[in-house]
Parts: C-alpha cells; sequence; structure tokens
C-alpha cells in the first residue's frame, strides 16, 4: 500500500502547529532503502530562520546510545573489548559507591542499564577532551546506587558515559574521534559530530522555549558537556540517522560493508531486561526492544534541552521512521504508527492483552508503597478484593495479564498504566509502572501545609527546566515552564514529594532557608 504523502504531511503540520513546534525532519526507510525525506518548518523563529530540510542538524539525544553501542560492539568484535569482563579489568583505578559493584559490573550492565547505577543529566560542562576522565574518576564514584547491580533495568546516562571512557582506553581515542571512525564516517553520516563548532557551519536547528503567551523563545546557551557525549550530546541529521538503522535493518552490512557481523546485531537486538508492559517491551545492549502488532520493533527516543528525536525500526520489514524536531512534540509515535500501518497494510488497532484471574495469594508481597525517581510515589494497595494503584495524585484499578503482570487505565483515559512485579518469594522490593523501576519505601507523616510557605518560588537548571512552586487550596503545587502545566506535588515525607516529573525534594541550608530542589537522584535546581 502506497503512503498518501498529502494526508501525512497535512497531519504532521497540523500536530507542530497544536504544539508549538518551530521545526521537524522525518525520513522512512522502506525495504532498507530511503523512500522519504522532507524538512517541515524551520530552524529558529528568529531573524526569519532557515528552513527546515532532511540534512538540517539536530541534537538527538539518546538515540546517541545506540550508536556508541555499536562503536563498543566493533572494539568488542576486535576483541578489544568483552562485554562480560568486569570494567576493573580494563581501568584498575575504577571505583564506584558499592565495593562490590566496583568489582562486578561489567559492559553488558551498563549497555542494558541493569549496573544500578542511577540517572543524571548535565547540560553544560567541560569541553575539554579530557572532560569524560575527570567525570568517571571524579562524579562517578559519588552516585548513590538505585539497585544492586544486575538486579532490575534502570536507565542511566552515567553508565552509558562509564561504558564511552571503556572504549576510549580500550581503543587510545578520544571518545569523539573514536566515533568518527568506527561509526560516522563507514556508515557516511557525514554531517554527524560532538563538536557545536563544526555544527555551526551547517544549517543547524534552534532549541526553543514556550513563554506563558503562546510566543517561542530561542534558547541561546547551547549544551555542551563532553562527560556525557557518549549518553546523549550526538548532533545528526534524519539522513545520516537513516544510514544507521539501514545498517542494523541489514544485519550489520551497509552499502557492501560488514560494519558489525549478523551475530552482533542480534546480541544489541535481544532482550537483557524485561521492562514489564502488555507487548513484552524489554532493553537490549542501547536499544528499547518489543513488539508492534506481532513484529519485532528496535527503538530509541532522545531528548535534550527541548529537542526531541526519534528512531524506530521493524527490522524483519526493512522499515524505519527517523524524526529529529527543535521543541517536544507529544504525539510522534501515532505519526510512526500511521507509516507503519500503511507501508504494511496493519490492522489500525493492537489486540487488547487478555485479562486473567489474579493470584491473590500474592498480593501482600504486592502491597506497599515505592518510590520513583523519574515517576514519584507509587502505592499498591487491596481494596474490596481489587488490586489498585495510587499514583501521586491518580487512583488507577488494576487488572491482571500475568501473575507479576497487571494493567489499568484511569478514569476517562484509553491510555494504558502497566505494573510488573518482579517476583522476588516475599515481599516485593521493586515493581515497574509504565517500565519505570520503583523501590520499596517505608513513608514517614506528611508535614504541615505551613512548612510548605518555605518551599514556595521559582527554581531554575539552566537548559533542563524552570518550576515554580506555590500553594493552593491547601494543596502544593509546582508548573513547568517547559510543559506550560501545573500539576499537585503529593507528600511523601516533610521535604520530598512525587508527581508524574519524579521525585522532588527540598533543600534547605544550615539557617533552615530553602535553597534548592532536587529533581530525581541528581538534577539541582536553584531557588530564584
Amino acid at each position: 500500500m502506497m503512503l498518501n504523502l498529502y494526508q501525512l504531511e497535512q497531519r504532521i503540520e497540523t500536530k507542530m502547529q497544536e504544539a508549538h513546534i518551530p521545526g521537524l525532519a522525518l525520513a522512512i526507510v522502506h525495504k532498507h532503502k530511503l523512500i522519504y525525506a522532507k524538512g517541515f518548518g524551520v530552524t529558529s523563529v528568529e531573524d526569519g530562520g532557515l528552513p527546515v530540510t532532511p540534512q538540517t542538524l539536530f541534537r538527538i539525544g539518546s538515540i546517541t546510545k545506540p550508536m556508541t553501542g555499536t562503536a563498543i560492539m566493533r572494539l568488542v568484535e576486535s576483541g578489544k573489548l568483552d562485554l562480560d569482563t568486569p570494567i576493573k579489568t580494563y581501568i584498575d583505578w575504577f571505583r564506584l559507591s558499592d565495593t562490590e559493584a566496583t568489582e562486578q559490573v561489567t559492559l553488558r550492565m551498563l549497555l542494558s542499564h541493569t549496573s544500578g547505577l542511577p540517572t543524571d543529566g548535565q547540560h553544560f560542562g567541560s569541553r575539554d577532551p579530557q572532560g569524560l576522565k575527570v567525570s568517571i574518576s571524579e562524579q562517578i564514584p559519588e552516585y548513590t546506587f538505585i539497585a544492586p547491580h544486575n538486579t532490575v533495568m534502570s536507565y542511566s546516562n552515567p553508565g552509558i558515559n562509564l561504558a564511552g571512557y571503556v572504549a576510549e582506553v580500550a581503543s587510545g581515542k578520544h571518545y569523539a574521534d573514536l566515533m568518527q571512525e568506527l561509526v560516522f564516517e563507514p556508515l557516511q553520516m557525514q554531517r554527524t559530530t560532538f563538536d557545536p563548532t563544526i555544527a555551526m557551519t551547517y544549517p543547524l536547528a534552534q532549541s526553543h522555549d514556550l513563554d506563558k503567551d503562546g510566543k517561542l523563545h530561542v534558547q541561546h546557551h547551547y549544551a555542551d558537556n563532553v562527560a556525557h557525549y557518549p549518553s546523549g550530546f550526538a548532533i545528526s541529521t534524519v539522513i545520516d540517522m537513516a544510514n544507521f538503522a539501514i545498517m542494523h535493518m541489514q544485519q550489520g552490512t551497509f552499502q557492501g560493508q560488514s560494519i558489525l557481523t549478523s551475530e552482533s546485531i542480534r546480541e544489541m537486538h535481544k532482550p537483557q531486561a524485561s521492562l514489564y508492559t502488555p507487548d513484552d517491551n524489554a532493553y537490549g545492549l542501547t536499544f528499547f526492544l518489543g513488539n508492534y502488532k506481532g513484529l519485532q520493533q528496535v527503538w530509541h527516543n532522545g531528548g535534550i534541552s527541548t529537542f526531541g528525536s526519534h528512531l524506530v525500526m521493524l527490522p524483519e520489514k526493512g522499515i524505519a521512521v527517523i524524526m529529529t524536531f527543535n521543541r517536544w512534540l507529544p504525539s510522534f509515535e501515532a505519526i510512526t504508527a500511521q507509516i507503519f500501518d500503511v507501508l504494511l497494510d496493519l490492522p489500525k488497532h493492537q489486540t487488547e492483552p487478555q485479562i486473567i484471574e489474579p493470584d491473590r495469594s500474592l498480593w501482600s508481597n504486592y502491597c506497599g508503597s515505592y518510590l520513583g525517581t523519574s515517576s514519584g510515589l507509587a502505592k499498591i494497595e487491596a481494596v474490596d478484593d481489587h488490586l489498585i494503584l495510587k499514583q501521586n495524585d491518580t487512583v488507577i484499578p488494576l487488572q491482571a495479564i500475568r501473575n507479576d503482570l497487571y494493567i489499568g487505565k484511569k478514569t476517562h483515559d484509553t491510555t494504558l498504566t502497566a505494573v510488573g512485579f518482579p517476583l522476588s518469594g516475599g515481599p516485593t522490593p521493586y515493581i515497574y509502572v509504565n517500565s519505570f523501576v520503583h523501590k520499596r519505601a517505608e513513608l514517614t507523616t506528611a508535614p504541615d501545609p505551613d512548612v510548605w510557605k518555605n518551599y514556595e518560588g521559582t527554581y531554575i537548571l539552566e537548559g533542563i527546566d524552570t518550576y515554580t512552586i506555590r500553594i493552593a487550596e491547601e494543596e502544593l503545587l509546582i508548573a513547568s515552564k517547559n510543559d506550560t502545566l501545573e500539576i499537585v506535588l503529593t507528600p511523601v515525607d516533610a521535604t520530598r514529594f512525587g508527581c508524574r516529573w519524579g521525585l522532588f525534594e527540598f533543600l534547605s541550608n544550615d539557617a533552615g532557608k530553602v535553597f534548592a530542589i532536587k529533581q530525581g537522584t541528581n538534577w539541582l535546581f536553584t531557588k530564584v
């Protein structure tokens, strides 16, 4: 079946207008060949901007991760690295905050996000090529573990940065140079780079903020931090990323040249850690995995500043969709689904999961409170012979589709929420809510709302977001400048609160004055 390009382009332009997206680029690969590439909108709303084309450079955020993974697999094939050898073997001075993990964490754990390291994203830092080594020696040892290594999948930028540094050590080359040699040049990714001073010599999209009046503004501080290059700092085009996708869908071959063996591709596309979803989502080696209407789906998304990116492949059909945008587009997955459905003549709707009778004897192990650094507070309760999820300020009745996996929907919402309970033979130490890991926690009594007056104010982390905290009707509210949305903060204890954006902790100095909030494990927003 042929794509109706006019309808597709009209839908994209409508979505861009609704979501205030200045510019977007799209590429479609079909049967391992690029069949469509087009740009929409402009690189910048200031000074007229330039029209976006398929060759316009965008920040691609975490789609950098599978590119890092590809380079590491090339080093594995050459015998310079091994996936299951402890990192300590390659870096004798290496250490983590957990002594046992220091001796046992491997590349496989880092590339599958099962090392137990937390996530972190520092958009500004050193531009010196030595910055990655400095971060590994000074910052990595300070991180507190989310979970013991090799137990759960917990997304970790620092873990991928560490893997990138191991590649530096094994190759004797700085990470950016190594990526150029092992990935970008062989795949003819001619404009892809980590260097903003190179990117600026080409048409380059700019990241945008939206003010309260609905007006777009360019962010004039361009993110750059060598320490986080491996996890999210590549700058690329949809044309270049199409070449990357074609190689992965052709079992490691690109234009007759073997970049990786088929065995390495299968290893990257093989589930390493379950994410407990109805469509069997998992994480491989730097790729998310799942199925789309019975077909294997391999993908990764990216976000940095307000840039967003999307790369999704159906390898057995040789189909891929790549998108980049310079302000986050919330409905990009629906556009991808439309393209897949038309090209493959697939049914419009996914098969609904089969509900089963739950094993209620397990519920006593499941019930309790859990904290997720990326998605806040989750409580599991058994009420009137039903299991329910209370997440932040919402209540979701749950139904079993497996003994260790339940689903539910919010009121007046068709979107499924999935809750996974890894079986442990006792009280469940971790659960997954929509693929985000939450750790069991004992909660203290919520504070008197009078204390919250100290929390009111505006908090900023440049390049990430601006949050405004206020009290209304005895509730603590948080507003995001990026999302132009205000929601309720649910108390966890005297200083910690949960919401859909994660766990927030208010920090005070010795005089008791609140000076910052910490989001998740490491993002620090300073009060202004």
